[in-house]
């Protein structure tokens, strides 16, 4: 015996029942994947120079702090992290770049930290020659950081 033909409004009942609940929950998803994803995205890079040493700045938890130096690696003297908190600021890279042609010519260093966790903390760099120890710093640069929620 051949099934019963269902009306076109108990069909269309049939698929608001069945479908909505499932389209509302593709919608959310995809709305708080793509919140999750701009969050990321606003992440800032904070860049700091020789005239910024002892500032204190304010930072959101996350962002990355750009640290570069003048450098003349010819001489001996290079900059190295002195101290940081590592609690709250984690140190990602450093490097040295080197343009000029010449011997002897300087460059500069980057130092590139971000904010990990909530908290004040600091970091020092120091421009020295290792081999010496601590007698031979010149020079220090100091950026205190106070990473907010």
């Amino acid at each position: 015996m051949p099934k019963k033909a269902r009306s076109p409004i108990r069909m269309a009942l049939y698929l608001f029942r069945t479908a909505l609940p499932s389209a509302l929950c593709f919608i959310f998803f995809m709305i708080a994947v793509s919140c999750s994803g701009y969050q990321k995205a606003s992440n800032m890079t904070h860049d700091f120079v020789e005239k910024d040493n002892d500032r204190t700045v304010d930072i959101r938890s996350g962002d990355t702090v750009r640290i570069t130096l003048p450098e003349n690696a010819s001489t001996g003297y290079r900059w190295a992290v002195d101290r940081s908190d590592e609690e709250v600021m984690t140190m990602l890279s450093s490097d040295a770049h080197y343009t000029a042609k010449a011997v002897g010519a300087g460059g500069e260093v980057v130092f590139i930290f971000e904010a990990k966790k909530n908290g004040a903390g600091e970091v020092v760099l120091k421009n020295w020659r290792s081999w010496e120890g601590d007698s031979s710093v010149t020079d220090r640069f100091r950026i205190r950081v106070n990473v907010l929620p």
